[in-house]
């Protein structure tokens, strides 16, 4: 992000925070929240209001004060969609997967790592960004799917070479381009759910944002990411050996390009 947005969306944070007032259920009430809120959602409306409505908004709309400053755009909470998650498309994302998030940041974006944040204080933010959707009244996460370590020949050549035929096979270069530069055909076209453009993440220059472990890479590939044109290859894929080939290639990209640099 441009160093002036930084400091715009710092400064939007800031008097964001300076102007909370400390009547809870004015707030509760006012911004339409679900009734019957649990004792840690209560706590975690203080700390919600306190790290994270500058940039989410309040009411968890994605309209804070900096989102105005900010691409992409911050999370809207109250749709109950979430891109990183260990889940099925069109699931909810777990507990695990939210404090996940939360704890690792979003890399490539202003979502920071809140690592500092106690465990507790984690869990009460999940917890009351739950209250902001019915989606997690109505329904329950699908189970995770099977995340399984990565192999130990992860970077042979040979893997590479199959997983340049799996990025082939599956058209990635379609919107991520033939080199994973995100200049595919689709590129320019793209949007998300929400009307917002986006561009396809180019695999070269930096950590995937959902994380930079090879079994991160490996979740998206078999989740998707949900409001997005990125879909799950679950299905898609032969068998672990393909998927894996896959992430493989994709690793090779961003390392071949810092060879070259």
């Amino acid at each position: 992000m441009p160093r002036r947005s930084a400091i715009a969306a710092l400064l939007g944070c800031f008097a964001f925070a300076t102007s909370c007032t400390d009547d809870a259920d004015q707030r509760f009430y006012e911004h339409g929240q679900l009734p019957g809120l649990a004792t840690d959602q209560w706590r975690g409306e203080e700390l919600y209001l306190r790290y994270c409505a500058g940039c989410h908004g309040e009411k968890g709309n994605g309209k804070g004060l900096a989102a105005p400053f900010l691409e992409p755009k911050p999370r809207d909470f109250t749709r109950g969609v979430f891109k990183f998650r260990s889940t099925p498309s069109n699931s909810l994302p777990t507990e695990a997967d939210l404090r996940r998030t939360i704890r690792e940041g979003v890399h490539g974006t202003s979502m920071p790592s809140w690592k500092t944040l106690p465990d507790p204080e984690i869990d009460a933010i999940v917890a009351y960004l739950q209250s902001f959707s019915r989606r997690f009244q109505r329904e329950k996460p699908a189970a995770a799917l099977p995340l399984p370590g990565a192999p130990a020949d992860l970077a042979a050549p040979e893997r590479v070479v199959r997983g340049r035929q799996a990025y082939d096979d599956l058209k990635c270069g379609l919107c991520h381009g033939p080199e994973g530069k995100g200049d595919g055909p689709s590129a320019g076209s793209m949007t998300d759910s929400e009307g917002h453009a986006i561009r396809p993440f180019d695999f070269t220059r930096r950590a995937p944002k959902g994380g930079s472990r090879p079994e991160d890479l490996y979740r998206t590939f078999m989740t998707g990411l949900a409001g997005t044109p990125m879909p799950d290859y679950a299905e898609s894929t032969r068998d672990e050996t393909q998927r894996w080939d896959l992430v493989a290639f994709v690793l090779s990209l961003r390392a071949g390009a810092k060879e070259t640099r």
